[in-house]
């Protein structure tokens, strides 16, 4: 097969499954009138990532009303902040703490129904640096699935109980299977620094899920199709092949110089395409002496399209080549269709933390629009390193390069950081007395985008946290219009834009800021970017928000709980409504 080097797209999918146009927007007055509930049974909502809700109660003329209905505290406050996003189905909620426990709420009131306790269950053995982190569960066929440590639970929907059949009593060690048969003496897998931080995608029978954590030095991040009923990894596809062995080795092999092949985790869930039967995949960053990986270092910080009946590689997409920034591609590849040139274009997108948007064709993985391997600062710091030369920078249909989601170049620097350090160009090599954008910091993160069916947007969420500045970080919350290229418009406000956003058909787009005072939750205007409502959560907000219906009556969910980049935990589960008349 002829490997390509770009990315795809994909339809938006409904909530049951089934592609449709995001174009395509289907009334939910029938469904309201009827007292119909709507859920939220990904992690993304659907399997293309899209974050788009049709429904439409709560609106732009509204929305200024909206006030919380309930709240719940789960009372874990350990790990990295409350990452968790709301999976609703048949007005039960569903999310996890830190650690992968899972709360089952009733959706229209917060009150717990059962709860499932991983901390005993996920062993010990774990790595310096390791931190609890979790994002959620899926739901699917009566059954919610979490990844938490380096296992997958499998739970009865209903009572919380695990479910037998699945790995040994309801707990599969997915990650340790695979790692067995390459390292046959290996204990557990979170001792060689696998785990998972994202929440399961599910699929036909079979959950995709990526593990982590490149900083822990893994020899490559791994992607697992697992059988949803039994546990067993029914393929796995290394993201840093190790030698011949791995699928992908003849093209990634000769990228890696120097004796390491470290790196390559998976931070957030993948998407899907089941007609193109494609799975997508983020990939992170790669780790260790960058003297000791001279080369592009393949597959990291690449968007990868894998077959899902088998884990074959289809394309490849590399973001930065030779990664020394920590520029991890760290959200879910976003699927979408698009008009472009009177031609139906099936897209991938996927906002990386170097600080660009990248937008490609998820059949063949060729850019929408021009991406220029332009010539950046070859000038190495440590001894025996060699900086590749070039990096991918996006253009728009008109030929001029894409805005960054967030500043590219440091900018509002205090004057005293200015006296002993100097502004550098992006992608010069680290040293002393820099200031750098987007920094470790900065970019795109985790949090997902969402795709708006109404406006044809793209909205995502990013930081400008610039290395040596001396100030604190700020967000940038954008909208682009994938046709073009174009940014819409763009907003700025305190603290950290690490969660995802949702779009709804009520012409809105929410998302949080995380703060070490306190976080926003905004609903912005999706056409023009103009604040319509926020509320203080209390904490920093880290995690992407839900929408979904119980009984006719439309709410707004979001997590809240984390300080500095969410290095302090927090436990709560908020949801908002409109006043009751």
């Amino acid at each position: 097969m002829t490997l390509k080097r770009s990315i795809a797209s994909i339809s938006l999918l409904a909530a049951s499954a089934v592609l449709f146009s995001p174009l395509d927007i289907r009334p939910l007055a029938a469904q309201q009138a009827a007292g119909r509930s709507v859920d939220w049974p990904l992690h993304n909502l659907d399997l293309a990532g899209g974050r788009f809700s049709t429904l439409d109660q709560i609106k732009t003329s509204n929305v200024k009303s909206l006030t919380p209905r309930w709240l719940f505290q789960h009372g874990v406050i350990d790990g990295v902040s409350n990452q968790t996003t709301p999976v609703v189905v048949g007005g039960v909620m569903y999310v996890t703490d830190a650690r992968g426990s899972v709360y089952a709420l009733d959706a229209a009131e917060g009150q717990l129904l059962w709860t499932f306790d991983v901390t005993r269950l996920i062993g010990g053995g774990a790595p310096e640096g390791y931190v609890f982190r979790n994002r959620g569960v899926c739901y699917a066929d009566g059954v919610v699935y979490t990844a938490a440590g380096s296992f997958l639970f499998a739970l009865d929907a209903k009572t919380g109980k695990p479910i037998p059949g699945f790995g040994v009593n309801g707990q599969a060690s997915v990650i340790l299977d695979v790692l067995k048969e390459r390292y046959p003496e290996v204990k557990n897998a979170i001792s060689m620094g696998y785990w998972f931080t994202t929440a399961p995608q599910y699929h036909n029978g079979v959950i995709y899920i990526g593990s982590t954590r490149s900083e822990s030095r893994i020899p490559g991040g791994h992607v697992l199709a697992v059988d949803g009923k039994t546990g067993k990894v029914l393929w796995h596809f290394n993201t840093i092949p190790q030698d011949e062995k791995d699928q992908g080795w003849e093209i990634a092999g000769p990228t890696w110089t120097g004796g390491e092949r470290n790196g390559g985790g998976i931070w957030e869930t993948m998407s899907i395409d089941p007609e193109l039967g494609l799975v997508y995949a983020a990939v992170g960053n790669p780790f260790g002496d960058a003297t000791k990986r001279i080369g592009m270092n393949l597959f990291t910080d690449s968007i990868i399209a894998l077959t899902l009946n088998t884990g074959t590689l289809k394309w490849f997409f590399q973001q930065t080549h030779h990664d020394v920034w920590d520029f991890d591609s760290g959200n879910q590849p976003i699927l979408f269709d698009m008009q472009v040139g009177g031609q139906r274009v099936r897209a991938v997108a996927e906002a990386s933390k170097n600080g660009f948007l990248y937008i490609l064709n998820r059949e063949t993985g060729k850019p929408v629009h021009e991406i220029r391997e332009t010539p950046v600062p070859t000038e190495t710091i440590r001894p025996g390193d060699q900086a590749w030369p070039t990096q991918p920078i996006p253009y728009t249909a008109a030929g001029k390069p894409m805005s960054p989601v967030s500043p590219v170049f440091p900018v509002d620097i205090p004057p005293e950081v200015l006296a002993r350090s100097k502004p550098m160009p992006m992608f010069t090599q680290p040293g002393q007395n820099q200031i750098r954008a987007p920094g470790t910091e900065g970019g795109a993160s985790y949090g997902p985008i969402s795709f708006s069916g109404q406006t044809g947007y793209l909205y995502v969420n990013a930081i400008d946290g610039p290395a040596g500045s001396g100030r604190p970080a700020r967000g940038y919350f954008s909208a682009f219009d994938p046709k073009t290229g174009e940014l819409v418009w763009q907003k700025t406000f305190e603290g950290w834009g690490q969660g995802g956003s949702v779009a709804t058909a009520g012409g809105l787009v929410f998302a949080g800021s995380g703060s070490n005072v306190a976080g926003y939750f905004f609903a912005y205007d999706a056409k023009t970017g103009e604040v319509l409502w926020k509320f203080n959560t209390g904490s920093g907000v880290f995690s992407s928000p839900s929408v979904y219906m119980v009984n006719g009556e439309q709410f707004v969910t979001v997590a809240s709980g984390g300080g500095e980049r969410g290095r302090r935990g927090g436990d709560l589960i908020l949801s908002f409504a409109l006043p009751k008349p």
